[in-house]
Formats: structure tokens, sequence, C-alpha cells
């Protein structure tokens, strides 16, 4: 019997979900190390609560009753999530940069008095891609699952 695309994206999501939540930790011993400790702890917190929140995306598509995605909602709901890993890589070089301009709040608390423009794009650019690909993702979600809703009650 071949496996669903879905059970694929869905395998994907929780392996990525896991290994998010596997990085956090190890990025907490590293905190300490880092010029800006507290923009390293947001980069650990977020680490270990979007590898939770991957985790359950992933459980959520291994559910064909829930939900059953076409070939394109895979790849955006996949490509949405797999972005993850740059916010994370964006804060974790944060953590060493200090940058202020997309996290001002976080920035002020940490002592963060900015970095060079570039660093600052890069970090700004990252953020707002990796943000939009999930709320792509999240928005792929909430269709599927109350279009299956409203599939079943007309049944």
């Amino acid at each position: 019997m071949t496996e669903s695309k879905q059970s694929i994206a869905a395998r994907l999501l929780l392996r990525s979900g896991v290994s998010l939540q596997l990085f956090g930790l190890v990025w907490g011993l590293i905190i300490p190390l880092t010029p800006f400790p507290k923009l390293g702890l947001t980069a650990h917190i977020q680490s270990m609560a979007q590898g939770t929140m991957v985790l359950g995306a992933g459980l959520l598509l291994e559910q064909p009753n829930l939900l059953n995605l076409s070939a394109l909602e895979l790849k955006i709901v996949s490509w949405g999530f797999c972005l993850v890993w740059a916010s994370i890589a964006a804060q974790c070089f944060n953590a060493f940069w200090g940058t202020n301009q997309i996290l001002p709040i976080a920035a002020a608390a940490a002592g963060a008095t900015g970095a060079e423009p570039w660093k600052e794009q890069i970090i700004t650019q990252t953020l707002h891609i990796a943000g939009f690909g999930l709320m792509g993702s999240f928005a792929v979600l909430v269709r599927a699952l109350f279009k299956e809703q409203n599939a079943k009650k007309t049944n």
C-alpha cells in the first residue's frame, strides 16, 4: 500500500517539530555565551513553542478524517511550517547581533541598541517571510477544517 502525500507531509512536520524541540533544548545551553542572552532566550522559547506548534500540525495532518488537503495545500502547509527554522535561525543570530528594529520590546529588555543595517534587514525580512508563511499555513488548515465540517453537515 502506498503512503498518501498527506501522511508523508505529516511525518515531515512531526520530525521537524521534534527536531525544533531538541534544538531549543541544546540552544538553551548556548544562551549564556551570547552577547544578548535575553534575545537568546527568545530564540529558545520560540524554538520550544513553535516546535510544539509544528508537532500539532503534523498530528492534525495524520487525521485524514478531519481534513484532506490537496497537493497545493500540502505544499503551502509544509513550506509554511518549515519556515519556522528560518525564524529560529534569525533569532539565534540576533542573540549575537542585537538588532532592535523588528523586536523592539525584546531588544529593549536585552539592552540591544541595534546592529548594522544589513543585519537589521536580514532579521526583519526573515521574520516577515516566516510569519507570512505561517499565516498561510494556518489559513489553509482553518479553511480545510471548516470545509470538512460543512461538508459533513450537508451529508
